[in-house]
């Protein structure tokens, strides 16, 4: 498989894209442009998102962790070369699952590649699941040791020791495991069944023994409760017997209960014969408690009527007027004051005589002859005249306003017509309260003296107090009526169940010999009969069981059959663990065969890696490593070595493993390379492009020395 691009939209990066060539792609960057967030982007686009993983202490799982910063959901896209053809493959969130959508699809035509189409297509596209790839072509400076995984130690274990994957070994130690897992596994499998039915086939043999030990001693004890009862009913029967001799005395006594009971009920009957109904009194007593309660309603509402209203005190001028002609007569009287004070104001006949006079003396003084004297005479007189007619009017004028006034007797002229229009009201409000209470009154006199008809209607000529205490006594001699009926009831009662109880009772059959009452004869008879239903009962229960459990001689031969197979079973399930036990050793063997053979690739690595300082490494079956250069001679794990000889030699035994494991699969390198000299930094990227020629490489770094060394420019 061979890369060309990603587009990724998780953690820091948002649609950025990086693409790839074929062979090694050295990608130098700083620290944190993104390189190990594109390496997780790549095994996220391979395998998914765990969506199970949990954070804890120090750790943070990929779905949080890797969350798009820009808030947008994760995805991503992937253009690969896969089988010679060109693929994309898209992954979208889903819900609540980051990346859970899948679709692939060939680049150019867009047909639908369904085998891509899966939650995990690295598993298809690479033939590895995660946990492989992320220990053979995936390294990283922080996990650069390869720990032991049972994928790996599986895919490692049937490549070596068998040339092939088929997994033959393991299917083998499975369907071991299996057919003993069906035998026995903890509490279930066939054996344990087995067991557990003999167990239950033994307690029911044993409980069918228990159950025919109890219906012995049932049956034993329903006959001598059979035996109880039989003298229990003839005791009960001499009893009732000897009660039955006294019946006719009892008969007797109860018929002339009910003689004497007739009789008072006859007189009962004929002491209402000639009354009201029971009803119809009680209906008048209740009529009659109603009236007189209204009657009591009635006069405490008549004491509690205030007084009639007294007259309003009025002002002189308007006493023994009515309000109407007082408000029209002060309108009148103020208008007429007007037009008087206004003729008042007028004295054209005074100012007109005056003038005539004034104009007669000079006329008189300046005539010379007697027609001018006499004609200023004239004017004089007739000046005299005016003055006289003027004064008598203003006098006559002045009379009438004072006479006016008078009526009002120093009351503004102003307050006149106010002081009607409220003379007015207040007579008016008076007269319509006046009214108002005599009305009041005059209707609780109605209502009192319709009361009264009614109760006289009731009452007849009787007063009430006599009338109520004669509906009493009626009611009581109802009530003795009532009295009678149920004594006579009573007593009829009694003589009709002595008459159906006293049927002919014959004698015991056999000799009496109990001294028990009939109390308790009756308990014991309850009490043993009780107890033979129970018994009963008890009988049906165990004889159901013993159906239930079956035929005694099946279950003692199902008993033989369950051992005989337990002990096959038995057989079987230790041949099967021997089988186990043999493969297991044979597995043991062939994986210290694969060792070898991954050693001695990755010791030549690491030879190589080294100038020839180590020529000696050997590998454990926990992946772990050993090694010892040309001058020592004893192996010594990596405490012993430098961290970047440890990097080096877990390079050496990665780059073997995923030769193995991954022949086309990329190898991807994340800072894998950061603690080696130049020397052996020079010889790693050697190493790789030697496995670039088969595989695509992809190194990231955050260094320039990667660069330097291959004489390329730095991105």
């Amino acid at each position: 498989m061979k890369i060309y691009s990603m587009t990724a939209t998780f953690g820091k990066l948002s649609q950025q894209t990086l693409t790839f060539d074929a062979g090694l792609n050295i990608i130098e960057a700083p620290n944190e442009w993104g390189k190990s967030t594109w390496c997780a982007f790549l095994m996220a686009m391979l395998y998914g998102i765990d969506t199970g993983a949990r954070a804890k202490a120090g750790f943070l799982p990929d779905k949080e962790h890797y969350a798009p910063w820009s808030g947008q959901p994760m995805s991503g896209r992937m253009d690969i070369c896969w089988s010679g053809r060109d693929i994309t493959i898209e992954r979208k969130s889903k819900g609540r699952t980051p990346m859970g959508e899948v679709s692939a699809y060939e680049t150019h035509t867009g047909i639908p590649v369904p085998e891509l189409s899966v939650a995990m297509p690295g598993q298809v596209l690479l033939g590895v699941e995660r946990s492989v790839f992320a220990r053979a072509g995936f390294l990283r400076l922080s996990e650069m040791p390869v720990t032991e995984d049972e994928s790996l130690r599986r895919r490692l274990n049937e490549l070596v020791t068998t040339a092939d994957e088929s997994g033959a070994a393991d299917d083998l130690a499975q369907k071991l495991r299996d057919l003993k897992n069906r035998c026995r596994f903890n509490k279930k499998g066939l054996l344990p069944e087995a067991e557990t039915k003999l167990a239950e086939t033994e307690r029911n043999l044993q409980q069918m023994e228990a159950l025919e030990y109890q219906i012995s001693s049932i049956t034993a004890r329903q006959r001598e409760l059979e035996e109880d009862t039989r003298l229990l009913k003839n005791h009960k029967q001499a009893l009732e017997y000897e009660k039955h001799l006294q019946y006719a005395q009892r008969l007797a006594g109860a018929q002339l209960q009910k003689d004497v009971a007739a009789d008072a009920l006859k007189q009962a009957e004929q002491a209402c014969q000639n009354l009201p109904g029971e009803e119809k009194i009680r209906q008048a007593m209740t009529d009659l408690q109603q009236l007189r309660d209204r009657r009591d309603v009635l006069h405490t509402k008549a004491q509690l009527l205030p007084p009639l209203p007294q007259p309003p005190v009025s002002p002189e001028v308007f006493r023994g007027k009515r309000p109407e002609d007082a408000e029209k007569e002060a309108a009148l009287y103020r208008k007429t004051l007007a037009q008087l004070k206004q003729d008042l104001k007028k004295p054209v006949p005074l100012i007109l005589g005056g003038a005539l006079i004034l104009l007669g003396v000079v006329l008189a003084l300046l005539s010379r002859n007697l027609p001018g004297l006499i004609g200023a005479g004239v004017l004089a007189l007739c000046g005299i005249i005016l003055l006289i007619t003027g004064a008598g009017k203003q006098k006559k004028i002045k009379a009438q306003i004072a006479q006016i006034k008078e009526q009002y007797r120093g009351i503004p002229e102003e307050n006149w017509e106010s002081m009607a229009r409220d003379y007015a009201k207040t007579q008016q409000d008076y007269n319509d309260l006046l009214r108002a209470r005599q009305t009041e009154l005059e209707e609780l006199n109605r209502q009192l003296e319709e009361n009264g008809t009614a109760i006289v209607a009731i009452t007849g000529e009787q007063p009430p107090a006599q009338f109520e205490e004669l509906c009493r006594q009626q009611l009581l001699t109802y009530s003795r009526l009532d009295e009678q009926k149920r004594a006579y009831e009573q007593a009829q009662q009694v003589l009709s169940a002595l008459s159906q109880a006293g049927e002919q009772t014959q004698p015991p059959q056999f000799a009496d010999t109990l001294t028990l009452s009939v109390h308790e004869t009756e308990e014991q008879l309850t009490e043993l009969a009780l107890e033979r239903q129970q018994l009963h009962q008890r009988l049906g229960q165990c004889q159901g069981q013993m159906e239930s459990l079956g035929q005694k001689a099946n279950l003692e031969a199902e008993k033989q059959q369950l051992q005989t197979r337990i002990a096959a079973l038995e057989q079987h399930y230790n041949a099967l663990v021997r089988a186990q036990e043999i493969l297991l050793q044979a597995n043991r063997e062939l994986q210290r065969r694969f060792a070898p053979r991954i050693s001695q690739r990755a010791q030549e690595l690491f030879a190589r890696l080294t100038a020839g300082r180590y020529q000696r490494i050997t590998l454990g079956q926990d992946m772990s490593l050993e090694a010892a250069t040309q001058s020592e001679t004893t192996l010594r794990n990596t405490l012993w070595r430098s961290d970047g000889t440890v990097d080096q030699l877990y390079l050496a035994l990665r780059l073997a493993v995923a030769e193995e494991l991954t022949p086309h699969a990329p190898l991807v390198l994340d800072d894998a390379l950061v603690r080696f000299d130049d020397v052996r930094l020079k010889a790693a990227l050697e190493i790789l492009e030697e496995v670039s020629a088969d595989k695509q490489v992809i190194l990231f770094t955050c260094q320039g020395r990667e660069q330097a060394i291959q004489g390329k420019e730095t991105l």
